[in-house]
């Protein structure tokens, strides 16, 4: 790119000159003094090297090269107008960015009122669904900033904090007349029979509370979960959130378990030394929590 040979000052003078036809009125226009016009237009010529005005006419009179001059400065002071309107906007455009990651059985709705509650403060929320593992990785590499998992009854030391969002009731679901007729199903039954789990890095205490069958079946897809349940491939420990029980001749099961202890706890997680807005927004995520899970 050459060297540009003139100021934006000098352009907007002298077209300010060729548009109203002296220098007084010039000033008046640009909020400068008469000097300071006559100054900048004087500077454009010598660095130009050639005369833009007849100074001797009133009201002043372009040369030749003067009027080819001033249709190419009207076309640039129209787009310096377009790039100083663009540059007043540029923070309004600028949006902050959040990563939050998340398990299968996050809740949906929860998701979706977090992502609007921040894009209404101009806060962009890209959301990876994940396994805990990845999770965990993603938030120590900042490749995330928060987390909503499945609480795993474990000491998480130093490398994050982490802060209860609510709990989330689980059941079992599989396709009509998976199970033999009567009610309910017994432990035997579902543990000799395929269960389809969502996760393929099952934490151990989540194992331990999610996992009955002997038989599993990794199906980390929630879609296709949904397709294979359908299907009768198999029945599975799922929220009650995704109303499973809508599919076609999908049923929840009565089972010897009952409700009791199917409630499970969510909890956020970050990384220490978070600032101030991200522990404000981890305050707000507790109570979308609240307002969106519909059992």
């Amino acid at each position: 790119m050459g060297k540009i040979g003139f100021s934006l000052a000098q352009i907007e003078a002298f077209a300010s000159v060729c548009e109203t036809g002296n220098l007084t009125q010039a000033a008046k226009r640009l909020g400068k003094d008469r000097t300071t016009v006559s100054e900048l237009i004087e500077n454009l010529e010598l660095d130009l090297g050639y005369s833009l005005c007849d100074r001797r006419t009133r009201p002043l009179q372009l040369t030749e090269a003067g009027q080819r001059l001033y249709r190419q400065a009207r076309l640039f002071l129209q787009e310096a107008e377009a790039l100083s309107l663009l540059a007043q906007h540029i923070p309004q455009q600028v949006r902050q960015k959040l990563t939050l990651c998340y398990d299968p059985f996050t809740p949906r709705v929860f998701l979706t009122e977090l992502a609007m509650f921040l894009g209404q403060r101009g806060i962009q929320l890209d959301l990876l669904m994940m396994e805990r593992g990845e999770g965990e990785l993603a938030l120590a590499e900042e490749v995330a900033d928060i987390g909503v998992y499945q609480a795993i009854n474990r000491s998480i030391g130093e490398k994050f904090k982490w802060r209860a969002l609510g709990a989330i009731e689980l059941a079992a679901y599989a396709r009509e007349g998976f199970f033999p007729a009567g009610s309910p199903v017994t432990l035997l039954s579902l543990a000799s029979s395929t269960q389809l789990i969502p996760f393929y890095d099952l934490p151990e205490p989540m194992a331990k509370r999610l996992q009955i069958a002997d038989r599993i079946q990794v199906v980390n897809e929630p879609a296709l979960l949904q397709t294979l349940l359908t299907a009768g491939l198999g029945w599975a420990f799922l929220p009650t959130h995704l109303n499973m029980q809508h599919l076609p001749q999908v049923e929840r099961l009565d089972t010897e378990l009952g409700k009791q202890g199917l409630m499970h706890p969510m909890v956020a997680l970050w990384k220490p030394g978070a600032n101030s807005e991200l522990l404000s927004l981890i305050e707000s995520m507790q109570q979308i929590f609240d307002g969106s899970v519909v059992a």
